[in-house]
């Protein structure tokens, strides 16, 4: 076997065994049955900062629901799954493996879900009309984003950590990490060993135009869990004060741009979506940027 050949069936190994240890550290929490707040105590400080994430999908909602969604990479009891059932959405979970979902199925009703390896989606082109992927990016060996294109419809929805700009702040807590992990690796690689994946805007506006899509749409947010306030019960209490205040306090940090959110949510869209749409999405903080066309469409015709 040629040395590119043997490396590259090294670097296939590697992805299996990153997905065999996320295997396995989903069994293990599955065993531990720690059930996420927003099912045990819906109203904690922990599931509002949940809930206020998920209410950003709010317009594509409403704008259709009888579209299908497709989740992946659902661990933790399909959370954002449970989401879009309670709105009424028809949704299929999706995650490596299946324990979470078995265990919620006995508890809350939650049927539909499958044992997906994003790499290989299961379904036909276009199978879904959104494909919703919350905080999994990372834990995939390979980037996937083609892969949930492929079978999404109308668009894929990624809420991830935000890559821009670093600003003064940003260098600072860089340097903090560093020094509390003590290998710079571990503040780019999770446990199960896969690289740490962030959204810039940019470059997916890039590659969607490289597609011929039409249009990215995004919002940058903050979010902070504060262990101690996370029980807190959610409205007027010192454990919600608290981390709304530090949520804004991120914001406007962010704002006078010494720190760059740590959140984003982006929507993919393969059509431009439709003005009643668009308006919505803007009313609640989303930047929406169309993709420029590709006019350099050559056919069999046009060559000498």
């Amino acid at each position: 076997m040629c040395e590119c050949g043997e490396r590259g069936r090294m670097k296939n190994n590697d992805a299996e065994l990153s997905y065999q240890r996320y295997s396995e550290m989903e069994a293990t929490q599955a065993d531990a049955l720690c059930m996420p707040a927003c099912f045990v105590a819906p109203d904690t400080v922990d599931a509002w900062r949940h809930r206020c994430m998920y209410e950003m999908l709010n317009p594509l909602i409403e704008e259709n629901l009888n579209e299908k969604w497709l989740t992946v990479g659902a661990g933790s009891y399909g959370l954002d799954a449970d989401f879009l059932q309670q709105k009424g959405v028809d949704i299929l979970a999706s995650s490596l493996t299946v324990p979470f979902f078995e265990i919620v199925k006995e508890k809350r009703c939650f049927e539909k879900y499958s044992a997906v390896n994003v790499e290989q989606i299961p379904y036909e082109d276009e199978a879904f009309d959104f494909v919703l992927c919350k905080e999994a990016y990372r834990h995939f060996s390979r980037p996937v984003f083609c892969e949930m294109l492929r079978v999404a419809k109308d668009a894929v929805v990624l809420i991830k950590s935000y890559d821009g700009l670093k600003w003064f702040l940003d260098i600072i807590k860089s340097a903090m990490k560093r020094f509390n992990f003590g290998k710079i690796q571990t503040i780019y690689f999770e446990p199960s060993g896969n690289f740490i994946y962030r959204i810039n805007p940019s470059e997916m506006g890039e590659k969607l135009a490289a597609m011929g899509y039409a249009a990215v749409a995004y919002k940058t947010f903050n979010d902070i869990y504060l262990p101690k306030f996370g029980n807190a019960i959610a409205g007027v209490t010192v454990g919600h004060f608290v981390t709304k205040l530090a949520i804004f306090l991120q914001d406007i940090i962010s704002t006078f741009r010494f720190l760059i959110s740590s959140l984003i949510i982006l929507v993919a869209f393969e059509g431009s979506p439709s003005e009643a749409l668009e308006l919505e999405m803007k009313k609640i903080g989303y930047m929406l940027k169309k993709v420029p066309i590709n006019s350099c469409v050559h056919t069999s015709g046009d060559q000498s």
